[in-house]
Formats: structure tokens, sequence, C-alpha cells
């Protein structure tokens, strides 16, 4: 809101004290859900313990045990909740993808992995068999929904609020779901529309999977690096 209204509220003359941060269940939200401060908190976090494993493994050469400690311990601090905090800009998006660039620096000289300096480290990638967190956090989203459309998450108020595609008429072009335009990048960057606009955009088949580990694989088709 640009003109928030703003009420002392106090009880038994005490004034309660105006939050502008708060977590909820391991997310920081602010007033403007812009989450610069869960950004700045998840990195913090997934730094210490990547220079954690770095400190305590430094006799580790084996590229598979370097890989799983950091997918358990730090990815997985990028991974949670991003259905709910996925960033838009590209300044919090290289912030993130540093945590994992700098573990990919650290395997590369443990285990001695060659790699032209100053290109692309979509080469290890793909030697470690990891994405890039872009497309993990799409993949997580998809996933998601996944699980809403087909009864494996049990909530009717964010099943409600999908808007699937019914056409008047035949047409050679079938989106999933319609996903009106937005008046505010507010309502554009909600968690709902941008799941909606990539299963759109990807032309991803949400029901002929027969489970979630038969999805995942399936989505290995569109995520490729």
């Amino acid at each position: 809101m640009r003109n928030p209204i703003s009420y002392n509220y106090h009880l038994n003359n005490i004034l309660f004290d105006r939050v502008f941060l708060f977590n909820d269940l391991g997310i920081y939200f602010d007033p403007t859900l812009s989450f610069n401060d869960h950004y700045i908190h998840i990195q913090n976090k997934a730094s210490s313990m990547l220079g954690f494993i770095n400190r305590s493994c430094k006799d580790f050469n084996n590229p598979l045990a370097l890989k799983s400690l950091y997918c358990s311990i730090v990815r997985s601090v990028l991974d949670y909740g991003c259905t709910v905090w996925c960033p838009n800009s590209t300044g919090a998006i290289k912030a993130i993808d540093s945590i994992q660039n700098r573990f990919l620096r650290i395997i590369q000289i443990r285990c001695s992995i060659k790699r032209i300096p100053h290109l692309s480290y979509r080469p290890l990638l793909s030697y470690l068999k990891l994405e890039t967190l872009k497309n993990r956090r799409k993949r997580l989203d998809l996933c998601f929904l996944y699980k809403l459309t087909n009864g494996d998450i049990n909530c009717h108020e964010l099943l409600s609020s999908l808007n699937f595609n019914v056409p008047h008429r035949s047409t050679t072009q079938m989106n999933t779901f319609y996903v009106p335009l937005q008046r505010s990048n507010y309502s554009q960057n909600a968690p709902i529309n941008i799941i909606m606009q990539l299963v759109n955009h990807l032309s991803v088949d949400l029901f002929s999977c027969k489970s979630i580990d038969v999805f995942n694989y399936y989505l290995n088709s569109f995520l490729g690096d």
C-alpha cells in the first residue's frame, strides 16, 4: 500500500510495537512482500553452512560425497519455501546463484576438475548432474502444482485460485490456465500466477503422470540445462 493507515494499538495502556518484519515458518515477510530480508537471511545461512563443509571436509576429494553434503545441508536452505519467495529481480537471482557457484569452485579445486576460467559453470553442473537454481525452483513450483491439482495437497483455498482455461471453441493452442493481465507487479509476481504462467509457457501436462516421481522425471524434458 502506498499510503497505509497506521494506528497505535494499546492493551492495558501498553503500546504495541509496530513490526515491519516477521518470520512465518522460516520465511521472512516485510510490508511490501519484496522478500529482500529473506534473501539476505538464506544467503548468509547457506554461505555459513558451505563454509562449515569446506572447513570440516578438507580431506574429501570425492565429488559425489561433496555433492551429497551440499544438496542436503546448503541447497536445502535455498530450496525451502521457494514457491512463496521465488526471486524476480536479476540482483536477487545472481546473489542466490553465487552460493552454488562458490560450491562449484570449491569442488573444482578439491577434485581437480578442469574448467576454463571465467566461463560458464554449466559443464560442472552437467558433470555433477546438478540443475541451475533457477531451474530447480521451476521444478519445485511445478511439483507443488502437480500435488495440488492431483489431490496430494488438500487445500481448497489454493485450488479455487487456479483459473482453468475452458475454450468456447476449438483452437490449435490450448493453455491449461487462463492468466489475465495484471495491473501491478505485485499481482503479476504472485506465486500462483507465476506457476500458472510457467505451466502454459512450457506446455506441461499435469494429469498424465501417475505419481510425483514419474512427474518429476517427466519434467527433465522441459528443464534440461
